[in-house]
């Protein structure tokens, strides 16, 4: 990779909401949104059930990973950094 060139990946994720007691949770009806691992990105990619932050400090669900091209890296808003939370994904199709 060259100097000047960043590891990429498109990262799918639900906003979370935080009840009374501090518990996560992904509204019902939340959509899907995309993001991209950014060159000042902190933290190490675990995959889906990670919470990450956006760069507004918004908590996200990481629901899907996909490749993502150097040269594509624009067309996706950075997200800011990777947290060591885990939540448990749910199965749409079990609502």
């Amino acid at each position: 990779m060259a100097k000047d060139k960043y590891a990429t990946c498109r990262l799918y994720g639900q906003p979370l909401k935080e009840d009374a007691s501090g518990n996560l949770f992904v509204e019902a009806g939340e959509k899907t949104h995309p993001w991209r691992i950014g060159k000042h990105t902190k933290g190490k990619l675990i995959g889906p059930g990670q919470v990450f932050l956006t760069e507004q400090n918004q908590k996200i669900l990481l629901v899907e990973t996909a490749p993502l091209a150097f040269k594509d890296r624009h067309d996706y808003q950075p997200m800011g950094r990777f947290t060591k939370d885990l939540l448990p994904l749910v199965d749409k199709k079990e609502k």
